[in-house]
């Protein structure tokens, strides 16, 4: 059956940011100064990563901040066919588990869930299509899903090694000002705002840099579970073909479970 799944990767993701990605930073930045020249370095180091993740996503930021946010709080996938793959492989390993002690035979019965990725892999089944076409129908439900993972990981990385160097530029900056007060009379109130920025600028960049990289590090787990689920399926898709087993598929109606061949 159909799950209700997070609709975030319906929209393709683009090829690249272009202007928009330009336009965005520019934007971005420019209220990053304004913050940064009022001494409010939190929120202008905040924006500074916000800048940068526009820059590389371009309209597409929305979408992966909302699928970082979404992958945080949940352990199910953002994309509809990964789930069918992951239902789909936890039907079939029961099955062959139920088997194993007896070898496959020929016509033998095999049911899963119904999804659009097994009435597809039914379908060609009964056409007598081969293990590389009907591979490449189930390769695209797992494309999309590793798409956006892949893609959301690599632009949220880019942020966390960026933001510690703005917050050494921030440091520097005020052990800058803070020599320059150096040639007059030097009082902890002249010297406390300078090393105040250069402390607080480099404690935010490297805070701003672990969030990111915790927010990629759960797209790049999901991403190894998604290869493993994938190429498990394939490997258990193979043996079906094989051994010409026959598929079945559950389906519900007026809340009693049928079988439909």
């Amino acid at each position: 059956m159909e799950q209700d799944n997070f609709k975030i990767a319906n929209i393709p993701l683009g090829t690249g940011a272009g202007l928009a990605g330009l336009v965005g930073f520019a934007g971005f930045f420019a209220l990053a100064v304004l913050l940064f020249i009022t001494e409010n370095f939190f929120a202008s180091l905040f924006f500074v990563s916000l800048s940068l993740l526009f820059y590389v996503t371009g309209k597409d930021m929305g979408k992966v901040l909302l699928s970082s946010f979404t992958m945080f709080f949940s352990s199910r996938h953002l994309v509809s066919g990964a789930t069918y793959i992951e239902e789909t492989l936890m039907a079939l390993r029961k099955s062959l588990k139920l088997i194993q002690a007896n070898p496959l035979k020929a016509g033998q019965v095999i049911v899963l869930p119904n999804n659009p990725l097994t009435n597809d892999i039914q379908k060609l089944i009964n056409e007598g299509k081969d293990f590389d076409y009907i591979e490449y129908v189930a390769h695209s439900y797992y494309v999309e899903c590793h798409e956006l993972y892949d893609f959301a990981s690599a632009n949220l990385d880019f942020v966390a090694v960026s933001m510690p160097i703005f917050g050494l530029i921030g440091t520097v900056l005020g052990l800058m000002s803070m020599f320059d007060n150096l040639g007059g009379e030097i009082t902890i109130d002249v010297l406390s705002p300078q090393l105040a920025m250069a402390l607080k600028t480099t404690l935010y960049g490297a805070l701003f840099s672990a969030v990111y990289k915790i927010l990629g590090s759960r797209f790049e787990r999901r991403i190894t579970t998604l290869d493993y689920d994938y190429e498990t399926f394939c490997r258990g898709l193979q043996v079906l073909l094989e051994n010409k087993v026959k598929i079945e598929i559950l389906t519900e109606s007026l809340g009693q479970v049928e079988t439909a061949k």
